[in-house]
């Protein structure tokens, strides 16, 4: 019996000391008069620019749509390849009808001034999960199959080709007997994304056939896209300096210089912290704000965008291509993404972490201590949609669109 009450005991001290939280204090103990406070450091963003990407992320990894398109010297085919059909000595030749080819649209460019259309082509040397790797031998065009996309279209619409009944009645390739590849390309300036395939949505086949001439009926067949991918080819560019540009049809990085002023952190009297108190500092919140140009024509050419920041152990020289590798993520850094829509007028990237890293005299990997060397900015959608953004830079920027970071902290109790 006295430990049933000893455990009811500990019950309610845990349930009073949990309803004495101070909810103004989300990371300062809950027994102090500690609150979070905050600043706004609008010179903490001293300069910065843009650089071309020296290592490209992956397309196959994490796909928005397939892209096809021609765009400002960027260059989008994609491959749809189509399995299970029937062998061809079970169809007949004179026995097949309706074949098309449904495409589920996305999005268009923005800019619509021309038409686009778009052709397609049936791949004779089989699968090829990058396109670029087919020669112009290896694809031949299906007649007949120009498609024009419609200027004004709405995310979900379908287009649909109507097929050759040649293409199935000869849809074995000698390279390639266990499906049908069918390659898109557009004829023209402008691009289009396509809704990936699965198992019950996306790029269809469909047509009527006849194992037998005597057979009363057809037969249907109907099945979605088993493999789908794209390629994306584009221009080289220059670093920017005095731009900061996120280009994700002809990849850019942004190298921001973020040197915070560390004596902004104060404690509850106002006074400056010290170095050690600064080190025992929590950070709940730090935000890089930075205003969008939304005049850029590619601007509009997505609904959102997503970025992530990373940290170097080394300032670069001004212009210099920063390499991949030099972009450091210390263990204690989770991925800080961030995403902003086209509708705003600014992105808030999150970079409490890096902050934290600051004043906290955290490490790399290789002990090396963490200081405010500048931080560089990637978007995470290169070569996965026709997108660019750009920010206004400090040297450059109004008054009211200058960068700045935030931070809101808790100063150390003891």
């Amino acid at each position: 019996m006295n430990m049933k009450f000893q455990i009811i005991g500990l019950l309610l001290v845990l349930i009073l000391v949990g309803a004495c939280t101070k909810k103004n204090n989300l990371t300062g103990t809950n027994w102090s008069d500690i609150n979070a406070l905050s600043f706004q450091d609008n010179a903490a963003v001293e300069s910065g620019y843009s650089f071309p990407a020296d290592s490209l992320l992956s397309i196959t990894n994490n796909k928005k749509n397939l892209l096809v398109g021609n765009w400002e010297g960027s260059t989008a085919m994609s491959i749809l390849r189509f399995t299970g059909l029937p062998e061809q000595s079970k169809i007949v030749p004179t026995s097949v009808d309706s074949v098309r080819l449904q495409i589920i649209l996305q999005r268009r460019n923005a800019l619509q001034r021309e038409p686009l259309t778009l052709n397609f082509y049936k791949v004779n040397s089989g699968w090829a999960v990058n396109p670029d790797t087919l020669s112009a031998d290896d694809y031949s065009l299906i007649p007949g199959t120009a498609k024009l996309v419609p200027s004004g279209i709405l995310s979900g619409d379908t287009l649909t080709v109507s097929l050759p009944y040649s293409l199935i009645q000869n849809w074995q390739a000698d390279a390639d007997s266990t499906g049908l590849n069918i390659l898109i390309k557009a004829e023209n300036a402008g691009f289009v994304e396509l809704k990936l395939s699965t198992a019950t949505v996306g790029s269809k086949l469909s047509f009527k056939y006849k194992e037998t001439p005597s057979d009363e009926v057809y037969k249907d067949f109907e099945r979605y896209a088993s493999f789908n991918s794209y390629s994306f080819t584009h221009p080289e560019v220059e670093p920017s300096p005095g731009i900061w540009k996120l280009s994700n049809f002809a990849p850019q990085r942004m190298y921001v210089d973020l040197q915070p002023h560390f004596n902004m952190f104060k404690n509850d009297a106002g006074a400056t912290l010290s170095e050690e108190e600064l080190k025992r500092v929590t950070i709940n919140k730090a935000e890089l704000v930075l205003y969008i140009k939304d005049e850029l024509p590619n601007y509009k050419n997505t609904s959102s965008y997503r970025v992530s920041a990373f940290l170097l152990k080394e300032r670069p020289e001004d212009g210099a291509i920063i390499p991949t590798l030099d972009m450091q993520t210390p263990q204690f850094i989770s991925v800080l993404e961030s995403i902003v829509n086209t509708s705003s007028d600014s992105i808030l990237i999150n970079i409490t972490p890096i902050i934290q890293a600051y004043i906290s005299e955290k490490t790399f990997s290789d002990d090396t201590v963490v200081t405010p060397k500048g931080i560089v900015i990637i978007s995470n959608y290169e070569r996965k949609d026709f997108g660019e953004i750009e920010f206004y830079h400090p040297s450059t920027a109004p008054e009211d669109k200058e960068p700045y970071i935030r931070v809101k902290y808790t100063p150390p109790f003891l």
